[in-house]
């Protein structure tokens, strides 16, 4: 009798352990404080979904929280977390990211719009693609997701540009690239609602837009040149002829050709320092002036690419009578220096006060990547640093990356794996001393553009592992107030991944690269778009059925479908009403469409208004 119940009672507690290691942990909020210590314990997809820190079990075993305040509280302390990686993303993009990729599109040789939409739109689209793909979005609805953040981009970041820099669009450029942006949303739509079963072959049609897009811009620019070419024959032979006023008009209506072909073919490095000093002056005399600048008036074009010569910054200290390790320390030291005084000294007081708070991690960036910047003195070399980079860079990484990987926890942190790691050691010490015997101080080595890619490769990281993480707030945060994960993931969610995008795009088209970064604007949730919901599609083995993916459009899908749709049209009718010309009433007008999206999702969610999509029938049974 005893031994009967012995196995029962072993039989119940086999059954209740292989149910909660199939529970969601997004249901712990269901339970009394006192239990879910161990459904964070106990449930693996509480593990599975988290990454560097497992928040809850940090809130219910650590903290043990036992009511509501203490809760909020600590849900508070998890958002300054969350900017805390917010500003490590940004600062990856500010310093490393972007004069890496910069330096990346000069070598090879391409022009500001194909950078924008491979490289550029790369960079911004993949916080969220990474995102999209991580376990804790696993059956999300993707495509409300997707196209929300398309949205934010769009409105947010495309309206920020049209309200700090006039300029022209590529007319052509412009409405090919919205309309790619509407076939990948209106082929989302169909294959998930209307498309029947889903299979790998349909995905791969998906995916394999993108590569057509991406075709198609590099022939565009393949064309471009060659009629730069023919053009500068035309004129060669044109000046071989005979004088005479037919000739002179011909030749310079050709060089004026060739002149406006060149602004779209032309891919510079600028001198960025130069223009913040002209612009803070120009303030200056504003200000000093008395003169009142309208908010929705449109400032003046102001061409401002100074071209740097970057051969000439690099060799700018250098000299073969110093010493090899000239200035070595104090060159170190000033390496590590988290705030820029030239950019302290142009700021206002709120950007001094975010210059100081980032600072921190600013510096642990400094220590870890290496800074690479052609605009600088030496492109930013600094050898001991640069040296000791080589060895700590690798290894910090390769434990970051491989702790992530393996997905062990002692209590609330990830346990750090060493094993593999350890070995890096064998390659980048020697490699090191090799650089440290072989370099100088004073001019950076011939080999420098290594450092180029490890900087673009190491901030790539830090964008995915800063992503993640935020993800995985964003949705603690939402469960703790009982909002639902797809509201989130398309607002607030969006919101915070978009701000390093915003920070980004906006500095550089403040730098002079305005077409480089509106052409990411679209292209980013383009390849964004593609990918988070053609590679959903593939590696969803839940949707090979007939009706299966339509959970993936989720319940605010129709509201992001009618608004993207606004958007496209509504930005293909602007462009074309102003011919293309950037304008402020062009920003302003995206934000209100942003601004109307957001309470109208809001509305939604808290039951104010009825959404676009259609109600559930059901046949009375």
């Amino acid at each position: 009798m005893a031994e009967n119940l012995n196995k029962s009672d072993f039989s119940l507690a086999y059954e209740f352990s292989h149910y909660l290691s199939d529970m969601s942990c997004m249901t712990m909020m269901r339970l009394p404080y006192g239990k879910r210590c161990m459904m964070a314990t106990e449930v693996k997809h509480c593990e599975q979904i988290m990454n560097i820190f497992n928040y809850f079990r940090m809130m219910y075993c650590s903290f043990n929280i036992h009511d509501k305040l203490t809760e909020i509280c600590v849900v508070l302390l998890f958002i300054l977390i969350c900017l805390a990686f917010l500003e490590l993303m940004s600062s990856s993009i500010r310093l490393f990211f972007t004069p890496a990729l910069k330096i990346v599109s000069v070598w090879l040789h391409m022009n500001e719009y194909l950078t924008g939409v491979t490289l550029l739109s790369f960079g911004n689209a993949i916080p969220d693609i990474i995102g999209n793909l991580a376990p804790i979005r696993a059956n999300a609805a993707i495509f409300s997701i997707v196209v929300g953040n398309a949205l934010v981009i769009i409105l947010l970041s495309g309206g920020m540009i049209c309200f700090l820099k006039p300029f022209k669009l590529s007319g052509p450029s412009t409405t090919r690239d919205l309309l790619f942006l509407l076939l990948s949303v209106e082929l989302a739509r169909y294959i998930i609602l209307y498309g029947g079963k889903v299979t790998i072959a349909k995905s791969v049609v998906m995916i394999s837009i993108y590569m057509i897009y991406v075709s198609i811009n590099i022939i565009d620019l393949l064309i471009l040149r060659h009629g730069i070419r023919k053009l500068r024959r035309e004129l060669h032979e044109l000046l071989s002829r005979p004088p005479g006023a037919e000739r002179d008009q011909e030749i310079a209506e050709k060089r004026h050709l060739i002149y406006l072909l060149k602004i779209h073919d032309e891919m510079i490095i600028t001198d960025t320092s130069n223009f913040r000093r002209k612009l803070a002056e120009r303030r200056r005399l504003i200000r000093g002036a008395g003169v009142n600048v309208s908010f929705f008036t449109t400032s003046k074009s102001v061409d401002h690419h100074e071209r740097v010569d970057f051969t000439a910054t690099g060799k700018m200290l250098h000299d073969e009578r110093n010493p090899k390790n000239l200035y070595l320390f104090s060159d170190f030291l000033g390496s590590l220096n988290p705030i820029d005084m030239e950019e302290w000294q142009l700021a206002g007081w709120c950007w001094r006060s975010y210059l100081i708070i980032g600072s921190p991690l600013v510096f642990l960036l400094l220590l870890l990547i290496p800074y690479v910047d052609y605009e600088k003195e030496k492109h930013g070399w600094s050898k001991l640093l640069n040296c000791m980079q080589v060895i700590m860079a690798p290894f910090f990484y390769m434990v970051l990356v491989h702790s992530l990987i393996v997905d062990e926890y002692n209590g609330w942190y990830l346990i750090l794996q060493f094993s593999h790691a350890k070995w890096s050691f064998l390659l980048t010490v020697p490699l090191a001393i090799a650089v440290f015997v072989h370099s100088r101080t004073d001019v950076p080595p011939f080999y420098h553009i290594i450092f180029v890619g490890l900087s673009f490769t190491i901030s790539i990281v830090n964008i995915w592992v800063c992503t993640c993480e935020i993800e995985v707030l964003t949705s603690v945060v939402a469960n703790v107030f009982h909002i639902s994960s797809n509201f989130m993931a398309i607002t607030f969610g969006s919101l915070t991944i978009a701000a390093a995008d915003i920070i980004a795009n906006a500095t550089l088209a403040l730098q002079g690269y305005e077409k480089m970064v509106f052409a990411a604007i679209i292209g980013g949730p383009l390849l964004n778009n593609i990918m988070s919901i053609g590679m959903s599609l593939w590696y969803n083995e839940s949707v090979r059925q007939v009706g299966k993916a339509s959970p993936l459009y989720g319940y605010h899908g129709e509201n992001c479908y009618i608004f993207i749709m606004i958007t496209i049209v509504g930005t293909l009718c602007w462009c074309l009403t102003f011919n293309f010309f950037i304008r402020r009433s062009a920003g302003i007008f995206l934000w209100l469409i942003f601004l109307l999206f957001f309470v109208y999702t809001a509305g939604m969610e808290w039951g104010f208004v009825h959404g676009f999509n259609d109600d559930l029938q059901r046949d009375p049974q």
